[in-house]
């Protein structure tokens, strides 16, 4: 038995659905692009795991006391989850499960 081929038209294909794809495609269909994401893996798995889920807004990039170019570009990211989370934002997670207002970072005269 021969399979044939599928044709499905697109107007974009996005690679990946870690949280930057997930927000990309959501973005892109409330505006009316047909899509297609593709994820060889879990939703949210490998770099979304990694980051455990923690909005600093830069602070991470700041801990040896010096502001950068990355922590000047994100300072507002906390804010603009905040809203999202509140159902107010370009995205709605009201429903999204926040397992901890606040998080802890500590630095040791290395960040190595």
């Amino acid at each position: 038995m021969t399979s044939s081929p599928i044709s499905i038209e697109l107007d974009i294909a996005i690679i990946g659905g870690g949280v930057a794809g997930l927000w990309l495609a959501n973005r892109l269909h409330r505006q009316g692009f047909k899509l297609a994401l593709f994820e060889h893996k879990a939703l949210g798995s490998d770099q979304t795991m990694a980051s455990q889920g923690m909005i600093h807004g830069g602070m991470k990039y700041t801990l040896n006391g010096m502001l950068t170019g990355a922590s000047e570009t994100i300072a507002d990211m906390p804010q603009h989850w905040r809203a999202c989370l509140c159902g107010e934002g370009d995205v709605d997670l009201r429903n999204t499960r926040i397992l901890s207002d606040h998080f802890f970072l500590w630095s040791t005269d290395s960040i190595t």
